[in-house]
Protein backbone atom coordinates (compact mmCIF):
# COMPACT_ATOMS: atom_id res chain seq x y z
CA UNK A 1 0.00 0.00 0.00
CA UNK A 2 1.22 3.13 -0.67
CA UNK A 3 1.56 5.65 2.28
CA UNK A 4 -0.75 8.48 3.11
CA UNK A 5 1.44 11.40 1.96
CA UNK A 6 1.60 14.51 5.25
CA UNK A 7 -0.86 17.32 4.82
CA UNK A 8 0.16 20.13 3.43
CA UNK A 9 0.51 23.67 5.00
CA UNK A 10 -3.11 24.12 3.05
CA UNK A 11 -4.90 22.29 4.65
CA UNK A 12 -3.82 23.55 7.97
CA UNK A 13 -4.92 26.98 7.33
CA UNK A 14 -8.55 26.61 7.71
CA UNK A 15 -7.84 25.51 11.66
CA UNK A 16 -5.37 28.50 11.76
CA UNK A 17 -7.93 31.00 10.67
CA UNK A 18 -10.57 29.54 12.95
CA UNK A 19 -8.29 29.98 16.09
CA UNK A 20 -7.15 33.66 15.13
CA UNK A 21 -11.07 34.37 15.03
CA UNK A 22 -11.71 32.75 18.08
CA UNK A 23 -8.89 34.56 19.80
CA UNK A 24 -10.50 37.99 18.75
CA UNK A 25 -14.41 37.14 19.77
CA UNK A 26 -12.56 35.93 23.13
CA UNK A 27 -11.17 39.51 23.53
CA UNK A 28 -14.03 41.22 22.84
CA UNK A 29 -16.35 39.06 25.64
CA UNK A 30 -16.30 39.69 29.28
CA UNK A 31 -15.45 36.97 31.56
CA UNK A 32 -19.28 36.42 31.98
CA UNK A 33 -19.86 36.14 28.23
CA UNK A 34 -21.01 39.38 27.40
CA UNK A 35 -19.65 41.28 24.94
CA UNK A 36 -17.41 44.61 25.78
CA UNK A 37 -18.37 47.65 24.37
CA UNK A 38 -15.70 50.82 24.41
CA UNK A 39 -16.44 53.64 26.90
CA UNK A 40 -18.45 56.09 25.79
CA UNK A 41 -17.47 59.25 25.99
CA UNK A 42 -19.68 61.59 28.68
CA UNK A 43 -22.55 63.86 26.51
CA UNK A 44 -21.53 67.60 26.21
CA UNK A 45 -23.39 69.98 29.38
CA UNK A 46 -24.56 73.18 28.32
CA UNK A 47 -25.39 75.92 30.77
CA UNK A 48 -28.61 78.27 29.93
CA UNK A 49 -28.81 81.57 31.94
CA UNK A 50 -32.15 82.61 32.34
CA UNK A 51 -32.63 86.16 32.44
CA UNK A 52 -34.36 86.55 35.68
CA UNK A 53 -30.98 85.11 37.51
CA UNK A 54 -29.16 87.58 35.72
CA UNK A 55 -27.83 90.84 38.23
CA UNK A 56 -29.84 93.81 37.20
CA UNK A 57 -28.30 96.96 36.33
CA UNK A 58 -28.18 99.47 38.74
CA UNK A 59 -31.00 102.07 37.72
CA UNK A 60 -29.52 105.65 37.04
CA UNK A 61 -31.06 108.37 39.71
CA UNK A 62 -33.60 110.59 37.80
CA UNK A 63 -32.27 114.23 36.47
CA UNK A 64 -33.29 117.20 37.71
CA UNK A 65 -35.22 119.30 35.35
CA UNK A 66 -35.25 123.36 35.63
CA UNK A 67 -37.46 125.27 33.75
CA UNK A 68 -37.81 129.13 32.84
CA UNK A 69 -39.77 131.46 31.05
CA UNK A 70 -37.60 131.34 28.49
CA UNK A 71 -35.65 128.99 26.39
CA UNK A 72 -32.72 127.74 27.24
CA UNK A 73 -29.88 129.85 25.92
CA UNK A 74 -32.15 132.48 24.97
CA UNK A 75 -32.62 136.19 25.59
CA UNK A 76 -34.39 136.92 29.63
CA UNK A 77 -37.29 139.07 29.21
CA UNK A 78 -36.48 142.69 30.12
CA UNK A 79 -38.89 142.81 33.15
CA UNK A 80 -36.18 140.52 35.02
CA UNK A 81 -33.42 143.11 34.58
CA UNK A 82 -32.34 146.45 35.40
CA UNK A 83 -33.82 148.09 32.41
CA UNK A 84 -37.33 146.60 33.22
CA UNK A 85 -38.68 145.54 36.13
CA UNK A 86 -36.26 144.18 37.70
CA UNK A 87 -37.82 141.30 39.49
CA UNK A 88 -36.57 137.75 40.34
CA UNK A 89 -38.18 135.16 37.94
CA UNK A 90 -40.34 132.84 38.22
CA UNK A 91 -38.65 129.11 38.34
CA UNK A 92 -40.29 125.50 38.35
CA UNK A 93 -38.34 122.08 38.69
CA UNK A 94 -38.86 118.10 39.12
CA UNK A 95 -37.15 115.13 39.69
CA UNK A 96 -35.03 116.35 43.36
CA UNK A 97 -32.92 113.13 43.94
CA UNK A 98 -34.02 111.38 47.52
CA UNK A 99 -31.67 111.87 50.36
CA UNK A 100 -32.23 116.26 49.35
CA UNK A 101 -31.96 118.01 53.00
CA UNK A 102 -32.51 121.77 51.40
CA UNK A 103 -32.23 122.99 47.89
CA UNK A 104 -30.24 126.53 46.85
CA UNK A 105 -30.74 128.68 43.64
CA UNK A 106 -27.94 130.21 42.45
CA UNK A 107 -27.81 133.24 39.38
CA UNK A 108 -24.26 134.60 37.99
CA UNK A 109 -22.75 135.90 35.11
CA UNK A 110 -20.81 133.90 32.89
CA UNK A 111 -19.13 136.87 31.15
CA UNK A 112 -18.26 138.80 34.43
CA UNK A 113 -16.04 136.12 36.75
CA UNK A 114 -19.13 134.60 38.13
CA UNK A 115 -20.51 137.72 39.28
CA UNK A 116 -23.66 136.81 41.73
CA UNK A 117 -26.81 138.01 40.98
CA UNK A 118 -28.73 135.80 43.44
CA UNK A 119 -27.93 133.11 46.16
CA UNK A 120 -31.03 131.48 47.85
CA UNK A 121 -30.80 128.54 50.06
CA UNK A 122 -32.50 126.54 52.43
CA UNK A 123 -35.18 125.73 50.57
CA UNK A 124 -37.75 122.78 51.58
CA UNK A 125 -36.68 119.87 49.02
CA UNK A 126 -40.61 119.13 48.52
CA UNK A 127 -40.56 122.83 47.62
CA UNK A 128 -41.13 122.55 43.09
CA UNK A 129 -41.40 126.21 42.06
CA UNK A 130 -40.45 129.85 42.81
CA UNK A 131 -43.36 132.67 41.80
CA UNK A 132 -42.13 135.57 40.08
CA UNK A 133 -40.72 137.85 42.67
CA UNK A 134 -41.42 135.95 45.79
CA UNK A 135 -39.82 133.68 47.75
CA UNK A 136 -40.93 131.52 50.90
CA UNK A 137 -40.57 132.70 54.31
CA UNK A 138 -38.42 129.32 55.19
CA UNK A 139 -35.86 130.78 52.82
CA UNK A 140 -32.62 132.40 53.28
CA UNK A 141 -30.57 134.92 50.84
CA UNK A 142 -26.94 135.40 51.02
CA UNK A 143 -25.29 138.55 49.98
CA UNK A 144 -24.78 138.62 46.24
CA UNK A 145 -21.64 140.20 44.70
CA UNK A 146 -23.53 143.68 44.65
CA UNK A 147 -23.75 143.19 48.76
CA UNK A 148 -27.34 142.92 48.66
CA UNK A 149 -29.69 140.32 50.14
CA UNK A 150 -31.98 140.05 47.19
CA UNK A 151 -32.74 139.67 43.13
CA UNK A 152 -30.22 142.00 41.63
CA UNK A 153 -31.45 141.19 37.66
CA UNK A 154 -28.59 141.39 34.69
CA UNK A 155 -27.27 144.83 33.58
CA UNK A 156 -24.28 144.47 31.73
CA UNK A 157 -22.25 147.20 29.77
CA UNK A 158 -24.36 148.60 26.69
CA UNK A 159 -23.80 146.87 23.79
CA UNK A 160 -22.35 143.68 25.76
CA UNK A 161 -24.34 140.28 25.65
CA UNK A 162 -23.83 138.59 28.92
CA UNK A 163 -24.76 135.13 29.79
CA UNK A 164 -26.28 134.29 32.76
CA UNK A 165 -26.43 130.68 34.86
CA UNK A 166 -29.74 129.81 37.12
CA UNK A 167 -28.95 127.00 38.82
CA UNK A 168 -30.95 124.74 41.37
CA UNK A 169 -29.03 122.58 43.90
CA UNK A 170 -30.15 119.78 45.44
CA UNK A 171 -27.83 119.14 49.33
CA UNK A 172 -27.70 116.49 51.42
CA UNK A 173 -26.71 118.35 54.48
CA UNK A 174 -27.54 122.26 55.41
CA UNK A 175 -25.14 125.11 53.71
CA UNK A 176 -22.39 125.73 56.52
CA UNK A 177 -19.81 128.54 55.60
CA UNK A 178 -18.14 131.04 57.49
CA UNK A 179 -20.13 134.02 58.36
CA UNK A 180 -18.19 136.45 56.49
CA UNK A 181 -17.62 133.90 53.25
CA UNK A 182 -18.14 136.20 49.70
CA UNK A 183 -20.72 135.35 47.72
CA UNK A 184 -18.28 133.85 45.24
CA UNK A 185 -16.96 131.54 47.76
CA UNK A 186 -20.80 130.62 49.25
CA UNK A 187 -21.33 129.13 45.34
CA UNK A 188 -18.32 127.48 44.78
CA UNK A 189 -19.15 125.46 48.37
CA UNK A 190 -22.89 124.91 46.80
CA UNK A 191 -20.97 123.84 43.09
CA UNK A 192 -19.07 121.30 45.79
CA UNK A 193 -21.41 119.85 47.97
CA UNK A 194 -24.56 119.81 45.82
CA UNK A 195 -25.43 115.61 45.11
CA UNK A 196 -27.01 117.14 41.98
CA UNK A 197 -28.02 119.97 39.95
CA UNK A 198 -29.36 121.53 36.72
CA UNK A 199 -28.56 124.83 35.38
CA UNK A 200 -30.54 126.92 32.52
CA UNK A 201 -28.88 129.59 30.75
CA UNK A 202 -30.34 133.02 29.29
CA UNK A 203 -28.60 136.15 27.78
CA UNK A 204 -29.50 140.04 28.01
CA UNK A 205 -27.47 142.81 26.28
CA UNK A 206 -28.81 146.25 26.75
CA UNK A 207 -29.37 148.85 23.66
CA UNK A 208 -25.94 150.79 22.92
CA UNK A 209 -26.00 154.70 24.72
CA UNK A 210 -28.01 153.25 27.84
CA UNK A 211 -26.69 156.28 30.26
CA UNK A 212 -26.58 154.85 33.66
CA UNK A 213 -23.65 152.95 35.16
CA UNK A 214 -22.62 149.89 33.98
CA UNK A 215 -22.83 146.68 35.69
CA UNK A 216 -23.26 143.26 35.17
Amino acid sequence: MRATPPPTPLTRRPHLAIVIVAAVLGAACGSDGRTLRPPQEPAPTTTTLVADTLPAEPTPPPQIELFTSWQDGAAIPTRHTCDGLDIAPALTWSSIPPGTIELAITVTDLDAAGFAHWIVYGLDPALTSLVEGQLPDTALVWPNSYGNRGWDGPCPPPGQEHRYLFTVHALNQQLEVADDASSEEVITELNNTSIAQRSVSGTYVRAKGTDTTPQT
